[in-house]
């Protein structure tokens, strides 16, 4: 997991998606408190702990962005997963900023939704960019974690080919091996 993290604001997005270690089983947005501190450190301005209702709804998000990252690899998208991520970022505001280098987005409001906005104009700005299809899910399903797609083809699928990919090319040598096992000894019976 020490590939190099994404560019620009889309680093910011995998650093969200990755407060959840799938294989640790550690979650820094565990509990309302731990969540406080983690957006505070990411300079989000908060009157107070953050609501429990609030904490669910960046989890909610972020374990939505994981899912939805799964078809940067092919995976077909669960239709839902898109309408489950508005729902979720309805209430952000994100304002059109113009001058004579030409447009960005500011995010508005307060708390909570400007983080979620900042996270949005990430998103955006990646996809006019063209490098948001890069920012991955390790495909293996006990590890999940976000990843920046550095290859040149852009066909990465893990987070680590020294560990997850190491670890997937090994399971796959195994089931080659023992379906060439089942191959022979079927083979050996009939004849």
């Amino acid at each position: 997991m020490a590939k190099e993290p994404a560019p620009g604001p889309l680093g910011e997005v995998q650093a969200f998606i990755n407060t959840r270690d799938v294989e640790e089983g550690s979650d820094v947005l565990a509990t309302a408190d731990s969540a406080t501190t983690w957006l505070r450190a990411r300079g989000v301005v908060l009157e107070g702990v953050i609501s429990e209702a609030e904490r669910e709804r960046v989890v909610d998000l972020r374990e939505a962005l994981r899912d939805l990252l799964e078809a940067h690899h092919g995976v077909a998208a669960d239709p839902g997963t898109g309408q489950r991520l508005d729902g979720l970022l309805a209430d952000v505001q994100l304002h059109p900023h113009l001058s004579s280098e030409g447009a960005t987005l500011v995010a508005g409001g307060r708390g909570v939704d400007t983080y979620l906005a900042r996270l949005a104009i990430g998103i955006v700005e990646a996809t006019v960019a063209g490098t948001w299809q890069r920012l991955k899910v390790c495909r293996v399903s006990t590890c999940r974690w976000a990843f920046y797609d550095h290859t040149k083809n852009a066909r990465g699928a893990w987070c680590s080919m020294r560990v997850c990919g190491t670890r997937a090319k090994a399971r796959a040598y195994r089931a080659r091996q023992a379906a060439a096992r089942v191959q022979l000894e079927t083979s050996g019976r009939r004849g």
